[in-house]
């Protein structure tokens, strides 16, 4: 699933904002997990978010008034594919939109 996030940040200060939120975004996964996280170019983040025995890679590509991301849901867990892509999609925004 695609999701798209408007901002007027600039690449950097984008980047520093998510870098700044990814440690509370575990504390807020739904019945616990984990994230791994770590930019695989100056503007690609590849995460893997853990929860309930089931790993979810999501991918964001900063841009310089948008980031895009991609969340690939697993079959068993295609039922909650919205909430999940809501789950992302907000917690990038609050990364966005507070500085750190």
């Amino acid at each position: 699933m695609d999701i798209d996030i408007p901002h007027s940040l600039g690449i950097a200060e984008a980047k520093r904002r998510i870098d700044a939120g990814l440690p509370k975004l575990q504390q807020h996964i739904p019945g616990g997990g984990t994230v791994d996280a770590h930019w695989r170019t100056d503007t690609v983040l590849d995460m893997t978010i853990t929860a309930m025995g089931q790993s979810i890679p999501v991918q964001l590509l900063v841009e310089e008034s948008l980031v895009r991301g991609t969340v690939a849901v697993p079959m068993l867990l295609k039922m909650m594919q919205g909430p999940i892509s809501d789950f992302v999609k907000t917690s990038a925004q609050k990364m966005l939109s507070k500085p750190a």
